[in-house]
């Protein structure tokens, strides 16, 4: 008798996504404040832990940020839509070598199917 069969699913989410493509072509950003702003410049779209910590919430206007920006060294980045699409195209490349059914949810959020990766009954720990 076979195994019964299991269905089991990743879900692979890129940590602070547009920082880190950011800091992947400018290392100089790795551990300083950064927020990547909304088009235009408007209100931040992303911030890494190190802005998190500092209160700024989701969305905040830059113009309201400023004082605390220069307070904090924080930079402001101008959103760059072409750049997080193409890491993220490659990010999934990547983890379709791993599985073969991939569901993309977002920019940076996908779900793998990992049934039957671990031979036998199960996954190996």
């Amino acid at each position: 008798m076979g195994c019964p069969a299991k269905q089991i699913f990743a879900l692979v989410d890129v940590n602070n996504m547009y920082i880190s493509c950011e800091r992947v072509f400018n290392p100089r950003l790795r551990d300083r404040p950064v927020v990547v702003l909304s088009n235009n410049d408007g209100c931040s779209v992303a911030r890494p832990n190190e802005v998190k910590a500092l209160g700024v919430p989701m969305g905040a206007p830059w113009f309201q940020m400023r004082d605390l920006a220069r307070q904090h060294g924080i930079v402001g980045l101008s959103s760059n839509y072409t750049l997080y699409a193409d890491m993220s195209n490659r990010i999934m490349t990547i983890l379709r070598t791993y599985s073969p059914n991939v569901e993309v949810y977002s920019i940076d959020e996908s779900f793998l199917s990992l049934s039957g990766l671990g031979g036998g009954c199960g996954l190996r720990r």
